[in-house]
């Protein structure tokens, strides 16, 4: 089991580990020769698992830990322009000196990043006149404060806040099936109204994207959200950006489920955008899930030229271990919705994905080919391995149920005697009142035959 001190030197890269061996003699870490000798050995090796650390080497290990967390707070403390300007404005103020502290002022006013309007621009320009005005009690109590405009920036940090962290773990919660506490937001909506704060874009995107929450079926407010959105993307960083897009995605694609087919194209925008801005990158990599659902509602659209596109040009942003599988997979989709089976079977034949829902989606394509080639051995022999690996994985909740139905409506469906119009309405009924069914569509066409 690795060391904290282990966990910690893996995160940092090579210019970080020189930066920390020159600063380990100073007053800043207070370190010695010991120190750089060892950082410099266990840099370029690792330890033996089975090695019994001696306590010398452990009391090594445990001040170089303290210097590389110190180090990675002064970097990323100077990383942050407000935060930098901001630690010397307090300063200043302290010390009571009107020079440093009025140039200090002067220069936070013009940094970069005036420009964004969201929560956290808000809360930094409420601070900084925060300190302005405590600088100027200390020469007269009646100096001529802008308390209205600190309470104003503050008030709207707060809202704009709150509601992102609602709307935030709402999401979240509809996955794991856990309310959360919105009581105070049910008693801010009034005053948000009355105040006119729709006004801000930090605000009402957040409002319109938890109404969206409550109310999926009234589209009025995906309407308002989506009308915002692109006109505002220059008030917000990209990483906030990343999660507005995300709320309308989320919308889009529960109402395409539900089957309302305008929304499926409004779907496919909302990814082309995020895709072509790079909002659905985490560190740099494009989740092989989304990249599997893009594929997947373009070739529900009838789009297989578009389908092949978005799938060639971004397979490289998947990471390394995941891309060969994605790819094939989603090149089978596109081989199976234009009937080139050969091919679609072909490519899956090669795939093994590390997760579960991954590894269903793949048999479950195979599964519609075996029965629309009317390759009845295959087929029957496919259905036995899908309930085995039902049975023996750990798949969570209604996933299992999910495929399980799929099995089972499958074989109903090589049972059923095509003849018998009263059976093949039963069925039909049964497939569409059935509660958790992904391919529901797909079931029902094969019943229609």
């Amino acid at each position: 089991m690795k060391t904290k001190f282990e966990h910690l030197l893996s995160t940092l890269g090579s210019k970080d580990v020189e930066a920390i061996i020159s600063l380990i003699p100073t007053s800043i870490m207070e370190g010695n020769q010991k120190h750089i000798a060892y950082l410099k050995y266990r840099n370029t090796n690792e330890m033996d698992e089975k090695k019994n650390i001696p306590v010398t080497e452990r009391l090594l290990m445990s001040d170089l830990t303290k210097m590389m967390e110190k180090y990675i707070v002064i970097k990323n403390s100077l990383a942050s322009a407000f935060h930098y300007n901001h630690t010397l404005l307090e300063y200043y103020r302290i010390h009571e000196n009107e020079k440093l502290f009025s140039e200090a002022y002067k220069s936070m006013q013009n940094q970069e990043g005036q420009a964004l309007r969201n929560e956290k621009t808000y809360q930094q320009n409420a601070d900084i006149l925060y300190e302005k005005w405590q600088f100027d009690q200390v020469k007269s109590r009646f100096s001529n404060a802008d308390a209205e405009d600190i309470i104003h920036d503050t008030d709207v940090a707060i809202i704009s806040k709150k509601l992102m962290q609602t709307v935030t773990f709402a999401t979240q919660s509809t996955l794991i099936s856990k309310k959360i506490n919105t009581q105070l937001i049910d008693h801010l909506e009034s005053y948000i109204i009355e105040h006119s704060y729709l006004a801000f874009p930090c605000i009402a995107l957040y409002y319109y994207a938890w109404k969206l929450i409550l109310y999926p079926e009234d589209v009025v407010w995906f309407e308002k959200f989506n009308e915002m959105l692109e006109p505002n993307e220059h008030l917000f960083p990209h990483e906030e950006l990343k999660n507005l897009y995300f709320q309308g995605i989320n919308y889009c694609i529960r109402k395409h489920n539900s089957g309302d087919k305008a929304f499926s194209q409004k779907l496919l925008n909302y990814y082309k955008i995020a895709l072509s801005k790079k909002y659905l990158l985490t560190n740099g990599y494009l989740s092989k899930n989304t990249y599997r659902n893009i594929n997947t509602i373009a070739l529900r659209m009838g789009r297989y030229d578009e389908a092949k596109e978005i799938s060639t040009d971004n397979v490289q942003y998947l990471r390394k271990e995941e891309k060969d599988s994605a790819f094939r997979f989603n090149m089978a989709n596109i081989y199976y919705a234009t009937e080139k089976y050969t091919d679609a079977l072909e490519s899956l034949r090669n795939i093994e994905f590390d997760d579960h829902l991954s590894n269903l989606f793949a048999k479950t394509l195979m599964l519609k080919i075996y029965y629309e080639t009317k390759s009845e051995r295959l087929l029957d022999s496919h259905l036995d391995a899908m309930n085995i690996y039902l049975t023996r994985k750990k798949i969570i909740g209604y996933h299992k149920t999910n495929y399980s139905n799929i099995v089972k409506y499958t074989r109903k469906l090589i049972r059923l005697n095509r003849f018998d119009s009263k059976a093949k309405a039963k069925l039909a009924e049964q497939i569409r009142t059935e509660k958790l069914l992904p391919d529901r569509d797909w079931l029902l066409r094969q019943v229609e035959v």
